[in-house]
């Protein structure tokens, strides 16, 4: 997926919301927030590649303007909105760390249809009981993400409520729906690759008669900007004589040690003070300090220049549209996998977080962050593969992580 491209479409969706609330009175620059994101899934298992845009736009949207103190939630939806694993995170409060925040979008998103799906999706339902959910949230915006606006009978059994419902009617009476697609009924479309531009994904945004979000400490934009300034890595801030004074530390003892040389004592001694020296230099550098590689099948990871809340790698079954560049994909060989992701593996101060997608389960003597160490761990991927208009198919993986050093090999 071309990541660049989805981040200008979720700056083309964030563009929408913030004209949307600005229209009921709101200023997003100057407020406090609700996102409210809800996906049907009815096509996540026949059309990956487009649950995953979406997933990635609602992502790259909460990442690049929500800020300490906004408020985010994740929902699902097919015929009516169903449970899924994340439901139990809503409402997720935004803290500082913006690190901690991209980590909680791989459990706060459905990832997978509803059991038993038909493929079909009710945006109208959705609504209504979205917008029960929510109640007197005055900051709160729904944003549905769908393959189509359009409500959708999953089976020739299904019915729509339609735009009559009464359950309909009533939520319009206190939040607005903005439709722009005479076609769908979509807020906006939204494209899922360059080359594609005939594969959109609608948006339906839908706000508040009169929003009311409580005042930011500042603009967002400067919120933001200062919020990503303190998660990176920073310089020490020492004075500039402090380095001045470390630069004549430097030269002082690369001058003694040329000193040392041209006094160079017995070869006994010589080899005395370099065994002692070699002591002392593997004390320091313990094999555990190695710069390490994460092997999976055939690929291979360096881990020196993962950052704490970056992703290593996903693991995903065969079939999974990684495309001709996999990246960070990596494609497990087991024929008879689902084609979606399995595992994300995430770098964290004391070593890789393994976090299972959801109705994947993860099995195997693992601790719950693999420490950074010469190491091999064997870990079993299973869940149920749902089939449409079939019984969900039972599946199992076995995987072999290994750490090792940088340059090494899978024996």
């Amino acid at each position: 997926m071309d990541a660049s491209f989805l981040q200008r479409q979720s700056e083309q969706l964030y563009s929408t919301i913030e004209q949307a609330v600005s229209a009921v009175g709101g200023d997003l620059n100057r407020q406090h927030v609700h996102l409210v994101f809800a996906f049907s899934t009815g096509h996540f298992a026949k059309d990956p590649l487009m649950a995953e845009a979406a997933r990635a736009v609602a992502s790259d949207v909460a990442a690049s303007h929500l800020v300490d103190g906004d408020q985010l939630s994740g929902y699902a939806w097919e015929m009516n909105v169903w449970t899924h694993k994340g439901d139990a995170l809503n409402p997720l409060t935004v803290g500082p760390d913006r690190a901690a925040m991209r980590a909680s979008f791989q459990d706060l998103w459905p990832r997978s249809p509803q059991a038993g799906s038909n493929g079909g999706h009710d945006t109208e339902a959705a609504i209504a009981e979205l917008t029960g959910k929510v109640n007197t949230d005055r900051a709160a915006v729904l944003v549905l993400l769908t393959n189509s606006a359009a409500s959708q009978a999953g089976t020739a059994a299904q019915r729509t409520i339609g735009e009559n419902s009464p359950a309909y009617l009533a939520a319009l009476n206190n939040w607005t729906r903005l439709r722009t697609s005479s076609t769908t009924g979509a807020t906006v479309q939204l494209a899922i690759a360059p080359d594609r531009p005939e594969r959109l994904f609608d948006a339906v945004v839908v706000v508040p008669k009169q929003f009311t979000g409580a005042a930011l400490d500042g603009e967002r934009s400067a919120l933001v900007a200062a919020q990503v300034q303190a998660a990176a890595p920073t310089s020490s801030g020492l004075p500039w004589w402090v380095w001045l004074l470390g630069g004549l530390a430097v030269a002082a003892g690369a001058v003694l040690s040329i000193r040392a040389r041209n006094n160079r004592p017995a070869a006994g001694a010589v080899a005395g003070a370099g065994q002692s020296a070699a002591t002392a230099s593997a004390s320091r550098s313990p094999k555990g300090a190695q710069k390490l590689a994460l092997h999976v099948g055939d690929r291979s990871f360096a881990l020196d220049a993962a950052k704490p809340g970056d992703t290593v790698c996903v693991l995903c079954g065969p079939g999974y549209p990684v495309g001709t560049s996999p990246g960070q994909y990596v494609v497990l060989s087991q024929t008879d996998l689902p084609p979606i992701r399995l595992l994300t593996v995430t770098r964290e101060r004391q070593g890789l977080k393994l976090s299972p997608e959801t109705d994947v389960s993860l099995g195997g003597e693992l601790p719950a962050t693999l420490p950074l160490k010469d190491a091999e761990y064997r870990l079993k991927l299973s869940g149920r593969a749902v089939r449409q208009n079939l019984p969900p198919r039972p599946y199992q993986a076995d995987v072999v992580l290994s750490l090792k050093p940088l340059g090494e090999t899978e024996n």
